[in-house]
């Protein structure tokens, strides 16, 4: 059970109010940005459904393979800070949602310089063992300062000056 979880009464999505669904939602993508941090990789992995994919420029499928990434991706910085904001879900079903957030993200590196990180992130969510899980996300980058990475740029339209 996640921490944030209804009792059982609240824990049928058919009966659940979509107040309540982007509560729990919302809870889900703040929840990813604090277990990052603090680099809790069983509880970050909790929010993916079993068979989730997380797409970070290159796809991984399965809850226990999205465990298994979060050290290797930490273990380049000596600390972290995801900052989120413009969340906004849609419920498609009773059971699923899509969502999208912003997120700002600041990387120490060991030699002492910084990353950062302007991007968002697109969401599926599944009502899956009573709470609210990631299906699926992807990553898209705006911008970044300090270190060369291989994430989906924003899809941007092209603007000409007349």
């Amino acid at each position: 059970m996640l921490p944030w979880q209804y009792p059982s009464d609240m824990s049928d999505p058919e009966t659940m109010s979509d107040a309540d669904a982007h509560a729990e939602i919302t809870e889900t993508i703040l929840s990813y940005a604090e277990y990052v941090d603090s680099g809790e990789s069983e509880k970050w992995a909790q929010l993916f459904c079993k068979d989730a994919t997380f797409d970070e420029g290159s796809a991984v499928q399965g809850r226990a393979q999205i465990e298994a990434l979060l050290p290797k991706l930490l273990k380049l910085f000596t600390a972290t800070s995801h900052h989120i904001s413009n969340i906004r879900i849609d419920r498609t079903s009773m059971s699923e949602a899509t969502a999208t957030s912003y997120v700002y993200a600041w990387h120490r590196k060991h030699d002492g310089t910084d990353f950062e990180f302007w991007g968002r992130y697109i969401d599926l969510f599944a009502f899956e063992d009573d709470a609210w899980r990631f299906s699926s996300r992807k990553v898209e980058q705006f911008g970044a300062r300090g270190l060369n990475i291989k994430v989906d740029q924003v899809p941007r339209r092209n603007f000409t000056s007349s």
